[in-house]
């Protein structure tokens, strides 16, 4: 006799072996199963029928797997840029601050008022942006 959870537990241990491991992902292709093995039992089919028509609707595990592979290496892809963007904005901003602290000090010998802090935020930011674009592009080339 058909064991209608025990079908769905050993689907879900298939999901698992072939890499869907996160549990979001996992959990929405099971309420998709159940969504579309309900829709085929109220249609007529017994459930034994519906469960196997379902689990092919979604897919063998393996390419499923391929394509959460992809949409993750898209995901990196896009991670990396904004990155190396960020990375390259943060220098710019960085030295926007720095350079009129830099100028006054050399002009005048000393930096007066508020640009000993534009110093060290311009600083800073310079530093965090090139470290964030190094490590995006070292990442990137590996």
């Amino acid at each position: 006799m058909f064991n209608l959870e025990q079908s769905i537990a050993e689907w879900r241990r298939q999901m698992i072996t072939a890499g869907i491991k996160t549990p979001v992902p996992l959990e929405e292709l099971e309420s998709h199963l159940w969504e579309d093995m309900e829709r085929r039992v109220r249609a007529g089919a017994d459930k034994a029928r519906a469960f196997q028509l379902a689990a092919q609707q979604i897919g063998r595990p393996e390419s499923l797997q391929a394509e959460f592979e992809k949409n993750q290496n898209t995901e990196r892809k896009y991670m990396k840029r904004g990155l190396i963007i960020g990375g390259i904005i943060g220098v710019l901003v960085g030295m926007a601050l720095v350079m009129p602290a830099l100028a006054q000090y050399r002009h005048e010998g000393v930096m007066k008022n508020g640009e000993p802090w534009l110093f060290l935020i311009g600083s800073l930011l310079t530093l965090a942006g090139c470290v964030a674009a190094i490590r995006s592009l070292k990442k990137r080339t590996a």
